[in-house]
């Protein structure tokens, strides 16, 4: 999409902390204003997204700084992690992750011993928050790619999930060998997200 700067920023230490006030989040802080003061950066669309441990602080980033970023989008980890108010996100998450499960009371290596919420209710938990109606619209983008979509939610915002059927711990469309089929297209996580972050 033309008209994004994409910045990609490394956690300061081993792993990202997940703390909405912590060194890592007031380096990320710092950078989004450095960026502002560089660029000509509308301040209203402004958007985090990640992967894995790199999701969860966003999500936590986001949910501490609602009045910074405008939506969210996240690979393999989908938890309501603090956020209080309204907040587009979409989510991707493969139905065989073995480190953060998609399935309800299943237990990932990423937290052993610990039996998770599984996507499908966390998306529910984020569609609550939304107040969007309970029950998603399905549709199957092809033999491996289920979507839910969450509608007439408040305030413009929209709840998504592309559950990838049979998808590990990855994002989807990084390896093209790998690439999950459908119909006319290959899914790509990076071209949906940035497709939902125009959209908002």
């Amino acid at each position: 999409m033309d008209g994004y700067l994409v910045v990609v920023p490394r956690a300061q230490g081993a792993e990202w902390q997940f703390s909405g006030d912590g060194s890592d989040a007031t380096f990320v802080g710092a950078l989004v204003r450095d960026l502002e003061d560089t660029y000509c950066v509308n301040q209203r669309r402004v958007f985090a997204t990640g992967f894995s441990a790199g999701a969860a602080f966003a999500i936590v980033y986001a949910c501490s700084h609602q009045n910074q970023i405008a939506a969210l989008a996240t690979v393999a980890v989908d938890f309501q992690l603090g956020c209080k108010r309204p907040i587009p996100i979409m989510a991707f998450h493969g139905t065989k992750d073995p480190l953060v499960p998609y399935q309800n009371g299943a237990v990932g290596l990423s937290l052993p011993g610990i039996r998770v919420r599984g996507t499908e209710r966390n998306m529910s938990d984020w569609a609550r928050l939304d107040h969007c109606r309970s029950v998603p619209i399905a549709e199957r983008l092809g033999s491996q790619v289920h979507r839910q979509q969450w509608t007439d939610c408040v305030h413009g915002t929209s709840v998504e999930l592309y559950s990838i059927i049979g998808g590990g711990h990855s994002w989807p469309g990084a390896d093209p060998s790998q690439a999950v089929g459908l119909t006319t297209q290959q899914v790509s996580a990076t071209k949906q997200i940035l497709m939902f972050f125009d959209r908002g």
